[in-house]
């Protein structure tokens, strides 16, 4: 029963369909092999290592896909509602998947965490949320700046393909970390790009305030860091009790 923990793992282990005895048997030990590492790793958790290994499907392109960087990074996760604590993590925003990182025989693995059972997890004290705001969305991890205030701010980060060479169309690289900015306000997302349209998505009754304390602490929202957003995001909500 234990060993169903792994059954898709040993499935995208099997590059042959018409393999010999010797093979299943050579297979099904590196199965047994990888399963005692991640239960090493993780403990018996059906509910968190039953995913499938991650296929590398970008090794022609340059760069990495992650946020922050290819080293992973501890954190925490809510999956099928459950929280797992003291992960190592990487968050691939090119694929918009969740990684769980584990070592056997000196080689890393990647254990895909299937979207869907992702509630909210965190990175590195960033702390996303698998959410969809509206009838026609699909949900989303969103950075979220704010706590659990009512107005909150949400980032969504993605990485897009670009040409190393203008006539070589084959060669790719990914690009810079790109983030797209909402304002959370009445659950719904309202998207701003600078000061004027951050202070337009807010009641009218607070702009002025929101206005000085934007030039009071020379804050420009496209350019701040977590540490001012959540300043500014603190401050608005005292404005909206």
């Amino acid at each position: 029963m234990i060993r169903n923990y792994f059954c898709l793992i040993l499935f995208l282990l099997l590059s042959n369909n018409s393999v010999n005895a010797q093979e299943d048997s050579s297979q099904q030990l590196l199965f047994n092999q990888i399963y005692s590492a991640a239960e090493k790793e993780y403990g018996i958790d059906q509910g968190l290592v039953n995913g499938p290994l991650f296929e590398n499907e970008n090794q022609n392109i340059n760069g990495l896909p992650y946020l922050l960087n290819y080293y992973s990074n501890q954190g925490n996760v809510v999956y099928r509602e459950k929280q797992y604590s003291n992960l190592n993590l990487r968050y691939d925003i090119f694929n918009q998947q969740v990684l769980l990182i584990y070592l056997f025989d000196n080689v890393e693995y990647e254990l895909h965490l299937q979207k869907e059972f992702i509630t909210e997890f965190n990175i590195e004290n960033r702390k996303f949320i698998n959410e969809a705001f509206g009838a026609d969305e699909d949900a989303k991890f969103y950075q979220v700046i704010g706590k659990d205030f009512p107005i909150r701010i949400l980032y969504f980060w993605q990485k897009g393909l670009s040409n190393v060479y203008v006539n070589n169309p084959d060669i790719k690289m990914f690009s810079p970390e790109q983030k797209e900015t909402f304002i959370l306000f009445n659950n719904k997302l309202v998207s701003y790009t600078g000061n004027r349209s951050f202070t337009r998505a807010l009641t009218s009754e607070s702009k002025p305030a929101i206005k000085e304390f934007l030039r009071k602490n020379n804050t420009s929202v496209k350019q701040a860091n977590d540490y001012e957003m959540e300043l500014l995001i603190e401050f608005i909500n005292t404005l909206a009790n």
